[in-house]
């Protein structure tokens, strides 16, 4: 686990612009939060680094080291919802993925996911090598690159390799544009979450008196598949299906 949080200039200049209409800054929060981390005061940490949450401020450093302090604090599971939410923001940050996967084996349930279907997990898998409007940026690029080797080739003399290369570009920007598409997909139509409370009961139903499915435990990532009142239809990463109380989790984005 890495200690040493994240605290860039550039953050700080950013948090110094917004107001959040606190009686300190947000440079005066966010150094508040990092001197605590450092002295060991994890609970002061998190309520600190709460505060910036609360006041709207969502940046990947920021959700990385409030994952840090909740870890610290023995809050596992929202240790893992702030490490995914930075994620969400930066999918790359090798210390975020690292961090996660530290918490992740110390979790109660250790969820299987041999039973969840291979093709299900590639399908979705665009989302995390970039954002959508990553994705977005690196189409357009291709596409002016593409429509401009064909305009030389138009009006120049070219190597008889040149106009291959041309279609390559432009089949290249159309699986690209796939990948834009899912991801976007994934961000809005496929929401996901993680549970906060100690334990929750997963249920056939959305009520109470339904039978119960089995007993999940702070940390498991769900995700989101229908609502109804106050329960919430999940999934697990194994493919099992049920209701939990929607107070029990909280969601990524």
């Amino acid at each position: 686990m890495k200690k040493n949080n994240k605290l860039s200039i550039v953050f700080l200049f950013v948090l110094g612009c917004i107001d959040l209409s606190f009686a300190q800054t947000p440079i005066q929060i966010a150094q508040q939060a990092q001197k605590a981390y450092q002295q060991s005061r994890y609970a002061d940490a998190v309520s600190a680094y709460e505060k910036l949450i609360q006041g709207g401020y969502h940046d990947a450093d920021l959700c990385y080291n409030l994952g840090n302090a909740c870890f610290r604090a023995g809050k596992l599971g929202k240790a893992v919802l702030y490490y995914e939410k930075a994620l969400s923001l930066d999918p790359t940050d090798e210390a975020t993925l690292r961090n996660l996967e530290q918490v992740r084996s110390e979790l109660t349930d250790q969820i299987d996911h041999s039973a969840a279907p291979e093709w299900w997990d590639w399908f979705l898998q665009p989302q995390w090598i970039m954002r959508p409007n990553a994705w977005a940026i690196t189409f357009g690029v291709l596409i002016w690159l593409g429509m401009g080797l064909f305009w030389y080739i138009r009006r120049k003399p070219a190597a008889p390799w040149t106009p291959w290369v041309a279609r390559g570009v432009l089949a290249l920007a159309f699986l690209v544009a796939l990948a834009a598409a899912l991801s976007y997909w994934h961000d809005h139509q496929n929401p996901s979450g993680v549970i906060l409370s100690k334990e929750a009961t997963l249920r056939i139903g959305p009520e109470q008196a339904s039978p119960a499915i089995r007993t999940l435990h702070e940390g498991t990532k769900v995700a989101y598949l229908d609502k109804i009142g106050t329960w919430d239809k999940v999934r697990l990463a194994n493919g099992q299906e049920g209701w939990l109380e929607g107070k029990s989790t909280g969601r990524i984005r």
